[in-house]
This record gives structure tokens, C-alpha cells and sequence, in this order.
């Protein structure tokens, strides 16, 4: 390339980069910066996805979710906003800008790491067939002619429709509230759930019981592609809540259980 071609090429990068408004040239806060400055985290999450989201006796959200999402607030110095979504519209609404962050029992698989990013797990859970006491299911083929309900859009949903052989009926409710009231009403045979959501309902009651194991499901909190401060800080203050016990503490109270090796194998 000559001298005066190359003078022209670097004058014409210079005019490009003199030319670029203000507004364009300065970065755009983060969103970690953005919910700072606004003083509110809005939280995507399930009400009615028992022992992860409820609503109590004095009708407010309660459940571990919900006590994450509380930490998490806390340790931002803001407050908290919920917005309860379905679970089929949970990732819909964390890309759409409803909220900043999703904390609704939400399981992390490979397929839905292509469309949001995840933290490091608040919780493994098991994921199972919870039944009748006098049911015994040991295998997939044991579900076969049996009505087996699910959460659509869930990883349950996934679960049982990936490997559920040929003769299962699987039925799908809107959320895991209605599936609980479907088992206990008879309308279906067992459904998929975790070990969290059988611990919620064997307390109450020894007439259902967890039955085979199917797939450890471990659960983080899910942000928007792209959004790599606010996802580092998330995996930082899970850090921190866990070796402070809060974590724990929050594991033990809504599931009855707690993952002992959970930092040494994320962290």
C-alpha cells in the first residue's frame, strides 16, 4: 500500500471514530450497575412450585427460591421485586427484560445454556417418581399403562418424555401445584418430581413416597446472555452464603435436606 492511500486509510479510521456521538462512544451500564442505581432486584419466580415457591398462610411468597432471592437482595443492599411466572414462560420472560434474574427451580440442562447463562447451583436435587405408598415403581418399564404426570416445560417434562417407553401416558399440568392435587385426587398413577417436592409432601402425609431414582437435577439461578458482571456477582454472593451457612440454613428449612459436598465440587 502506498504512503497516500494509507494516510487516507488511517484519516478515514480517525473521521469514523471523531464521528461517533457521545451516547455512542460511552459504555452502557451494566445491569448489575443498572439494579444498584435503581435500588430493586426483580426476581423471576414460581409461586405454586412447592417447597421452591409458595404462597403461606399470611398469603405472601415463601420457599427456598424465594429465600434466595431474599439473600440475594439483602446482600445488593435493595429491595425485592417478584414477578411469579409459569414455568413454560420462565425463560421467555428472563430474555424478554421482565426481570433480571430467574430463581424458580430452575434445573440446569445443555439446551437451555444455549439461550440464558447460569450460576453456579444453589441445589442438586434427585429427580423421581413420587407415588401411592403401595405403588412400587423400580424402572421406566414399571410406568408403562400408568398415568404419569408432569410440569410442562420443566425438566421433568424433558426427563420422562426422552425416556418414558411406549405405552406411558404422560399428562402435563400447568404447574406443580395442580400435578400435587392431581396425585392426590387419583388422576394420575405417580408424577416426576424432585426429592425437594417429595420431601414437601411426605411430611404431611406417608401415603406417597419417592420411588427409583432418575437423574441428579442441579438448580442455579439464571440471567441473560451477555450479562457477565451481574452472572460474577450472583456466583460470588452464592460463594459467600454458603460459607456463611445461610445457604444451608435456607437448603434445610424449605427441603429438609442439605448438599454437603456442594462446595467442594462448584467451588
Amino acid at each position: 500500500m502506498s504512503y497516500l492511500s494509507n494516510k487516507l486509510s488511517v484519516s478515514g479510521v480517525m473521521i469514523a471514530l471523531f464521528s461517533i456521538p457521545p451516547a455512542m462512544a460511552q459504555s452502557s451500564p451494566s445491569s448489575l450497575d443498572t439494579i444498584i442505581s435503581n435500588g430493586k432486584l426483580v426476581v423471576c419466580t414460581s409461586f405454586s412450585t412447592p417447597p421452591y415457591g409458595i404462597t403461606d398462610e399470611n398469603l405472601q411468597p415463601a420457599g427456598f427460591d424465594i429465600a434466595v432471592a431474599n439473600l440475594l437482595a439483602r446482600e445488593l443492599a435493595v429491595e425485592l421485586e417478584l414477578v411469579d411466572v409459569a414455568s413454560q414462560a420462565r425463560i421467555p420472560s428472563l430474555t424478554a427484560g421482565n426481570c433480571d434474574i430467574l430463581i424458580s427451580s430452575f434445573g440446569i440442562t445443555a439446551e437451555r445454556a444455549k439461550t440464558v447463562w447460569y450460576s453456579v447451583p444453589i441445589y442438586i436435587d434427585t429427580q423421581t417418581v413420587i407415588a401411592p405408598s403401595s405403588t412400587t415403581f423400580s424402572s421406566y418399564e414399571d410406568l408403562v399403562g400408568k398415568n404419569i404426570g408432569v410440569t410442562r416445560g420443566s425438566t421433568n417434562d424433558t426427563l420422562l418424555t426422552e425416556n418414558a417407553l411406549p405405552g406411558t401416558n404422560i399428562m402435563r399440568f400447568e404447574d406443580a401445584a395442580t400435578g400435587n392435587q392431581a396425585l392426590f385426587s387419583g388422576q394420575v398413577d405417580g408424577i416426576v418430581s424432585g426429592t425437594a417436592a417429595a420431601f414437601t409432601i411426605t411430611k404431611e402425609t406417608d401415603a406417597f413416597k419417592p420411588q427409583f431414582p432418575m437423574r441428579s437435577s442441579p438448580m442455579g439461578v439464571g440471567v441473560r446472555k451477555g450479562e457477565s458482571d451481574l452472572l460474577q456477582w450472583i456466583n460470588t454472593a452464592i460463594m459467600l452464603l454458603w460459607n456463611s451457612g445461610e445457604l444451608q440454613a435456607a437448603q434445610q428449612e424449605w427441603i429438609g435436606t442439605v448438599n454437603e459436598d456442594l462446595p467442594s465440587y462448584w467451588f
